[in-house]
């Protein structure tokens, strides 16, 4: 049996014309019956808001019946309200849908199909969007993401996305990782299809140049000790002469500091401090030297720098 449902008035060209029967034919035979009545009441609660020309609801009510039963005939009503709630694109790909797969629909109803497909299709246009390359490239129109496929040229690399849409200005973006993103705005004009091609350029990496180091610590240490090991050699020469001079003066008797206490006294300071300055130039000198001039302690030290600890 193929059960029929007189479906509601529509507007097309600005002429009110009655629409032919829209049918449930060839159901499929196992069918949740439930689901199937509640379609069939929600498709003629839409006949009959198509009746009171309110699209909006009658879209939904369309909707709600392929969806609940997803049956071709539901798709000349529901491409026709959309239609008629400026929704072209998805108008269009109903009827489309619609005169491809209900194979048992009434010439009246393929009639009303391609009338407001035609309709549909003056309300559309077409972009294309040639990725030449990466193949990985991902693209957007108006921030909603677009199937791509490898382009048909036989080129070895690089997608192309195809969208149809209202006409006007849109928001085209392509991007991939490691590439630079390119976003364009694109004028789309109705039955045209407008192409653009694309090639994203890679990131450049930009390595940071390594700071221009100073001399190395141990380096800077080293000349440091050498520095004050000099400065120590230098006072101890001067403090060791003074002393030998206040001893001379001491131990002559010709002279007017002869015994004289005070002269023991600096003799002493000057000779202690001639010890102590020596001592700092030669222990200074041989830690410079070492430093400078060996490997004695580096590989440790850069262990220790390489790995931030010492391990035990």
């Amino acid at each position: 049996m193929r059960a029929r449902v007189v479906i509601a008035m529509l507007m097309l060209g600005g002429a009110t014309c009655a629409l032919p029967k829209a049918a449930y034919a060839d159901d499929p035979p196992v069918v949740d019956a439930d689901a199937k009545e509640k379609s069939r009441a929600a498709f003629r609660k839409g006949v009959a808001q198509l009746r009171a020309q309110d699209w909006s609801a009658a879209r939904a009510s369309f909707e709600s019946a392929y969806a609940l039963f997803p049956h071709p005939s539901i798709l000349l009503n529901l491409g026709i309200a959309r239609l008629r709630t400026d929704e072209p694109v998805r108008a269009e790909q109903d009827l489309v849908r619609f005169l491809s797969e209900d194979v048992g629909a009434s010439a009246d109803e393929l009639a009303s199909a391609r009338e407001a497909l035609a309709e549909a299709r003056t309300k559309v246009g077409a972009l294309k969007v040639i990725v030449v390359s990466p193949p990985a490239a991902r693209v957007s129109v108006d921030g909603k993401a677009v199937d791509t496929v490898r382009r048909p040229d036989g080129a070895t690399a690089g997608v192309v996305a195809e969208v149809r849409t209202k006409p006007g200005k849109h928001a085209v973006s392509v991007e991939a990782d490691g590439f630079s993103a390119v976003h364009r705005d694109v004028e789309i004009v109705a039955r045209n299809e407008v192409a653009m091609t694309v090639k994203l350029a890679p990131i450049e990496t930009v390595v940071p140049k390594p700071a221009e180091e100073g001399p190395p610590m141990r380096a800077v240490v080293g000349w440091s000790l050498a520095g004050l090991g000099g400065a120590a050699l230098i006072t101890g020469v001067f403090t060791a002469l003074r002393a030998k001079t206040l001893s001379d003066d001491f131990s002559n008797k010709s002279s007017s500091r002869y015994q004289d206490p005070d002269v023991r006294t600096d003799g002493v300071t000057f000779r202690t401090a001639a010890d102590v300055a020596i001592g700092i130039a030669l222990v200074s000198g041989t830690a410079a030297v070492i430093l400078l001039f060996t490997d004695l302690g580096k590989s440790s030290s850069a262990d220790v720098a390489r790995t931030g600890a010492v391990r035990f």
